[in-house]
């Protein structure tokens, strides 16, 4: 198959109004140093709160755990320090929300919605946890005894069948993308011959076998209803890349474009990319900027697309 887009992804993503969405597509293709995105960037620093967070999506009086992560991530991609006092500050308040047992949840001043799946502000969240800890590595505390605290929290939290679920321990039911993500960020981190590598292996590759069927058969089965549902964004790109802040840990260890299960899953991306662009995830119909800018990342890690010919498109309807 010829991977073609059906339509430019930058237009929609330029457009959104996402500060963050537009950042991490100008770093992904290389734009970073431009005047649009060192105006975004002091845009962005502008909301960081007095105790070093940034604020949740649900809250602008109170710094999200998730979003404080995920910008101190992006700061560090445009070059910040981590002795920078933007940087030292937004960690300080990170280590000073970890819970006793060693991971982390969403900070319990803010209020999530009710149907909000993935975020709890009272158990602590396995892949929230693991964005903090790939952080901490960044900058250099991995000797830190809340590092050490939060990796052994993390290995502790996999279950009999090799998995993790979003945060809590059961014996089955692991959460897919949870898990791909956990696995090889500790394969990098720990010994990858390591039991907890070798209990979880064949479950990613049984989740990777399920997604390509899914991918093929042009929908999935929706766990609760039982009806089906057509493939979005987030199930099909989840198990090779979790989300902006996440390293190509998969695509590199092999799980790339000579893999047809990917190849059948990539095809699958390009298929239901949306008239405007862009890409949404299920639970809502418009196309998302961040999610759209998880597409083109995939899709430029995996040599489809050429970031440079981006790169160059953006600079001539911007400059």
């Amino acid at each position: 198959m010829d991977f073609k887009l059906k339509k430019k992804s930058s237009n929609f993503i330029l457009n959104s109004n996402n500060d963050i969405a537009i950042l991490n597509f100008l770093k992904l293709i290389d734009f970073h140093e431009s005047d649009l995105a060192m105006q975004l960037v002091s845009k962005v620093l502008k909301t960081q709160l007095a105790d070093g967070s940034f604020p949740s999506d649900y809250d602008s009086e109170n710094g999200g755990i998730k979003n404080t992560c995920r910008i101190t991530h992006l700061l560090l991609d445009y070059d910040y320090l981590p002795d920078n006092v933007i940087i030292s500050s937004a960690i300080d308040f990170l280590l000073s929300k970890q819970n006793p047992d060693g991971g982390w949840s969403e900070n319990p001043d803010v209020t999530i919605p009710e149907n909000t799946m993935e975020l709890s502000t009272v158990n602590s969240i396995t892949w929230l946890s693991a964005d903090i800890i790939d952080l901490l590595h960044r900058v250099g505390t991995e000797k830190i005894d809340s590092y050490k605290k939060a990796l052994l929290w993390l290995i502790e939290m996999q279950n009999e069948e090799g998995g993790w679920t979003m945060w809590k321990k059961e014996k089955h039911g692991s959460d897919p993308d949870s898990t791909a993500q956990i696995l090889f960020m500790l394969k990098e981190y720990c010994n990858k011959e390591c039991f907890l590598w070798q209990k979880g292996f064949s479950l990613f590759e049984k989740f990777l076998n399920e997604r390509e069927e899914e991918a093929k058969q042009g929908y999935y089965i929706e766990t609760i209803t039982q009806k089906k549902k057509r493939n979005d964004i987030y199930t099909l790109s989840h198990l090779l890349l979790s989300s902006l802040t996440d390293k190509e840990r998969r695509i590199k260890s092999g799980y790339n474009m000579k893999d047809p299960r990917v190849r059948n899953i990539v095809e699958e991306i390009i298929n239901i990319q949306n008239l405007d662009g862009g890409w949404n995830p299920f639970w809502q119909n418009e196309s998302d900027p961040i999610y759209t800018v998880l597409a083109v990342k995939l899709l430029i890690l995996l040599d489809l697309i050429d970031k440079d010919e981006i790169r160059n498109y953006v600079q001539s309807i911007i400059e």
